[in-house]
């Protein structure tokens, strides 16, 4: 029997999801915004982590082990770093960040770019 050794460590890869709005549009305030309304109501699957700041934000998932580190890039776009120490909770976040930017960006999005590292 063939045994292939498994080089890669659970968690190690790293997924950055790049959102650029269309012209003249912010998306990034919008969607910080709103999950901040969300949570108001005692509602919400993610949550705000760490300390408050202009341009980054940390949320964590409700259900999932992880987090979602946005930053907002020179176009009032997103930069977003989805990391998890297990393999499937990453999937799972990766999945329920980009529901939550499509049900909430109301067609700001202009392209959405997902990176494997």
């Amino acid at each position: 029997m063939l045994r292939v050794p498994n080089t890669s460590k659970p968690g190690a890869a790293m997924k950055t999801v790049e959102i650029v709005p269309r012209p003249r549009t912010r998306i990034y305030g919008v969607l910080v915004a709103k999950e901040e309304a969300i949570r108001e109501k005692g509602r919400g699957t993610y949550m705000r982590v760490g300390r408050k700041a202009r341009d980054h934000v940390r949320w964590k998932h409700k259900a999932y082990r992880g987090s979602v580190d946005l930053r907002r890039t020179d176009a009032e776009g997103i930069a977003a770093k989805v990391r998890s120490s297990d393999p499937e909770d990453e999937r799972k976040l990766l999945s329920s960040f980009l529901k939550f930017v499509d049900r909430y960006s109301d067609d700001r999005v202009h392209r959405i770019t997902i990176e494997y590292q």
